[in-house]
């Protein structure tokens, strides 16, 4: 019993040391009340990468170079594709998923619609983690959400800080980089989501 105590402890504790933490930056959820869809845009023109802060630039010389050495050209080319990939379509979807099934019936988010406001996801930083089998590291990332008007983007309702929030899958972790960075959108966007209606009731 004391056994599976432990081993119970060893696959929770690492959810312990991680947390998102929201703060409202400007503007109130209050225009938002009574809404039930929103729109969901992406915009990584602000992001950077590791703790160097390097740009998006930066770092795709940086993953190619790695990868060219580690396994060919080839498969540098086949991450790169991948990356973008992820970047358009990957993280959106998991991001419009998770806060459907987080919100239920509340409020409903979509990625093309006529919604009166955007939810629009600004990447402030990544890094992406590694995965060695045994030993691994998640992926961690602080977001921006900001609501906007959908007709006058440039007019910010709420802007939320979103930090903290991790991409991993406990115990057994993501191999691909790609996808580690995904899932902490997904996890950093499942939790504003509850943020959200805290903060709409």
């Amino acid at each position: 019993m004391k056994t599976k105590l432990i081993l119970a402890l060893l696959v929770v504790s690492p959810l312990l040391g991680f947390g998102q933490k929201f703060k409202i930056l400007s503007g109130s959820f209050e225009p938002l009340k009574g809404e039930t869809e929103f729109n969901v845009q992406m915009d990584y023109s602000q992001v950077k990468f590791y703790k160097e802060n390097m740009n998006e630039k930066q770092y795709i010389e940086k993953r190619k170079k790695e990868i060219t050495a580690d396994k060919g050209a080839a498969e540098a080319d086949k991450w790169l594709s991948d990356w973008e990939r992820t970047k358009s379509v990957q993280i959106l979807d998991k991001v419009i998923a998770v806060t459907n099934k987080h919100n239920g019936k509340d409020h409903k988010y979509s990625a093309e619609g006529d919604a009166k406001y955007t939810l629009v996801v600004r990447p402030q930083w990544i890094y992406p983690g590694w995965y060695g089998g045994v030993m691994k590291e998640p992926s961690k990332l602080n977001v921006i959400f900001d609501f906007v008007e959908t007709a006058n983007p440039s007019k910010v309702v709420v802007s939320v800080n979103c930090t903290g929030a991790v991409g991993d899958i406990y115990p057994v972790g993501i191999p691909n980089t790609n996808d580690r960075i995904a899932e902490a959108f997904g996890q950093g966007g499942g939790a504003f989501v509850k943020f959200v209606k805290k903060n709409l009731k």
